[in-house]
């Protein structure tokens, strides 16, 4: 009974790696290297810039809270300049527009200049501009925006047709 057993095993021990071939499951060939995913793709990757003006005043920057009527352009302008050259000191800063950019990366999903990025890049900007491969920077038009699962959908219009990724199909 030993030797029955035994080639069993044997037989299937043997026919074990044929069987491998006929079981698993068909598999798409993917690139060999990252090296060749990243040449495959790199068309299609691209540099988002996002701009945000923040009309509030900034009060790490601001100057002494000035009346009403004091300041460039008021009617006593000059008189107050004057009067703060003599002591030495230059007339006070008034508050400015806080200006601050986010950069991220995206990729172009359709030829007609779809574009997939993350939200928290562009959330509160007021200005998007996508920047391809090859330098050229176009404005974005923000289609769609979820914080939740933090994607944002972008729209350029591109003089000719982007290159796109392909989405894989989980069913092949």
């Amino acid at each position: 009974m030993t030797s029955a057993l035994r080639r069993a095993a044997r037989a299937i021990l043997a026919t074990a790696p044929a069987l491998y071939f006929f079981i698993a499951p068909a598999q798409a060939k993917g690139p060999d290297s990252l090296s060749e995913l990243s040449t495959q793709v790199s068309d299609a990757v691209v540099n988002i810039s996002a701009t945000t003006v923040d009309a509030k005043r900034s009060s790490r920057n601001e100057g002494p809270n000035l009346p009403p009527g004091v300041g460039p352009g008021a009617p006593f302008d000059d008189l107050f300049e004057e009067f703060f050259r003599r002591r030495g000191q230059g007339m006070p800063e008034m508050p400015r527009q806080r200006r601050s950019s986010s950069l991220g990366s995206g990729f172009v999903i359709d030829p007609s200049g779809i574009v997939i990025t993350n939200n928290h890049v562009i959330a509160d900007a007021n200005e998007v501009t996508v920047i391809l491969n090859d330098g050229q920077k176009l404005k974005a038009e923000v289609l769609g925006k979820d914080q939740k699962v933090d994607v944002a959908v972008l729209k350029v219009k591109p003089e000719k047709p982007l290159k796109a990724v392909k989405f894989g199909d989980s069913d092949k």
